[in-house]
């Protein structure tokens, strides 16, 4: 399986999700829903994007539900929790790049996504 190498580079805008009202916490993402949790990276247990919100980082960048991240920033995910692969990788300052490799099919991708300003609800 080759590597197809993808480089997204997105104007810098904020993305701003809102889930209702005034947030309480805030932090830079992606805009894609993925597993969190006690759960761990295995090969028979890959990390896939659940959802891409629409309007967000990640669809901007290309990314679909189904992908299957291998890593984040050169670090593997295989062996990590869900909960550290979310708050330690994924999620960072809002206009900060993060390199995903991903695997869709039998092709494995590297996408460069900026990260946008997420906002939570209590």
């Amino acid at each position: 399986m080759g590597k197809r190498y993808i480089q997204i580079i997105l104007v810098i805008t904020a993305f701003i999700l809102l889930t209702a009202g005034c947030g309480k916490e805030e932090f830079g993402g992606l805009g894609i829903e993925v597993p969190s949790g006690e759960g761990k990276v295995t090969k028979e247990n890959p990390y896939i994007i659940v959802s891409v919100y629409k309007g967000g980082t990640g669809e901007l960048s290309g990314l679909l539900a189904g992908d299957k991240i291998i890593s984040v920033d050169g670090h593997s995910l295989k062996g990590l929790s869900y909960d550290y692969i979310v708050k330690n990788l994924l999620r960072g300052k809002a206009g900060s790049m993060v390199t995903l490799e991903i695997e869709r099919g039998k092709e494995v991708m590297i996408y460069r996504v900026i990260r946008g300003k997420i906002v939570l609800k209590d």
